[in-house]
């Protein structure tokens, strides 16, 4: 597990580090904000696999990245 900002998420999504997405959504507008997933190379093909909803509106979504030919992660370099 790891925790950051968009920044981190951005750059773990564009090598195809990360195997599980739990998204908080608030029912609230701010009006800006970084974007989750950008300059990504290609689409980036998730599948819902849980989806949990309470009261006031909030929602916890998990997600994975979907399986299919698509999917590559990249070579490390061993140092």
């Amino acid at each position: 597990m790891a925790h950051g900002g968009a920044a981190f998420v951005q750059a773990l999504s564009r090598l195809g580090l990360i195997d599980e997405y739990r998204l908080v959504i608030l029912p609230v507008a701010l009006g800006g904000g970084l974007p989750l997933f950008k300059d990504l190379a290609k689409p980036l093909r998730l599948d819902l696999v849980a989806a949990t909803t309470f009261p006031d509106g909030t929602a916890i979504h998990v997600y994975r990245p979907a399986a299919g030919p698509a999917r590559q992660r990249p070579a490390l370099s061993a140092r």
